[in-house]
């Protein structure tokens, strides 16, 4: 069974001394199923490099700048999985704060999952570090969890719900990805996915040098929106394209 869409977008991201104009034009969206299921995830870290030491929250003393941290995103939810295989998601920490937030040993609860990056570095006000959270169900059923990341910032320890659902092991599909090269002079693509437009995560941090991809971690039944994102020589992102929309057949 295959499913065909295809959608264009004509934006455009501008920086000092030039512009992206990704014009990408996702061509042919194609859904079909795939062999039994097997392990699968997706998700790198970018962690900055900074020396940072743990510790948890402390006070500053009256009239020394705050230190805040925020999140991207205040829960995650990984949608039904099949058992056996698995997902991952990105959240980015941000300092919001004025002074530097010292980030200790993040931790994840809930059967299922799991997390990487993010753990034991210092952010200096308005520095980022990206987090990847994993799911992978180990039974039947609902997962409620929660990501917690305890630091010195006023706000800590921060906390991010955590949601999922296993399903018993069935056959994966897919869905095949393609896309109109960008007419500005790029280094590669990122590939959005999530729920909703107003829900994407990017599937991986490394950029994609091609104008295609194969997302093999989808379950029958479930709706899922794709975009694309061009990228620069120098890491400057370009506007999404316009989302794809599937709906995947029930196995």
């Amino acid at each position: 069974m295959s499913i065909s869409e295809s959608s264009q977008t004509r934006r455009s991201s501008s920086r000092a001394g030039g512009s992206i104009s990704p014009r990408i034009r996702l061509l042919a969206l194609t859904v079909g199923l795939t062999a039994l299921v097997g392990a699968a995830g997706c998700g790198l870290v970018d962690t900055p490099n900074t020396g940072g030491s743990s510790g948890g929250r402390s006070n500053p003393p009256s009239g020394t700048p705050s230190a805040m941290l925020s999140a991207s995103s205040t829960s995650m939810s990984f949608g039904k999985v099949a058992v056996g295989t698995s997902t991952a998601q990105l959240v980015t920490l941000t300092d919001t704060g004025k002074a530097n937030v010292i980030i200790a040993t993040i931790s994840a609860t809930g059967t299922g999952f799991s997390e990487s990056g993010g753990s034991n570095v210092t952010l200096t006000p308005n520095q980022s570090v990206t987090v990847s959270v994993n799911f992978e169900p180990a039974a039947v059923g609902g997962v409620q969890g929660r990501l917690s990341i305890p630091s010195n910032a006023s706000n800590s320890p921060l906390k991010i719900a955590l949601s999922g659902t296993g399903l018993q092991q069935a056959t994966l599909q897919s869905v095949a990805l393609n896309w109109q090269a960008s007419e500005s002079r790029v280094i590669g693509y990122f590939v959005y996915r999530g729920p909703a437009p107003g829900s994407l995560s990017k599937l991986s941090n490394t950029v994609d040098t091609s104008t295609s991809y194969t997302d093999s971690t989808v379950v029958g039944g479930q709706t899922y929106v794709y975009a694309v994102a061009s990228v620069d020589s120098s890491n400057i992102e370009s506007a999404q394209s316009t989302p794809v929309t599937v709906t995947m057949p029930n196995n």
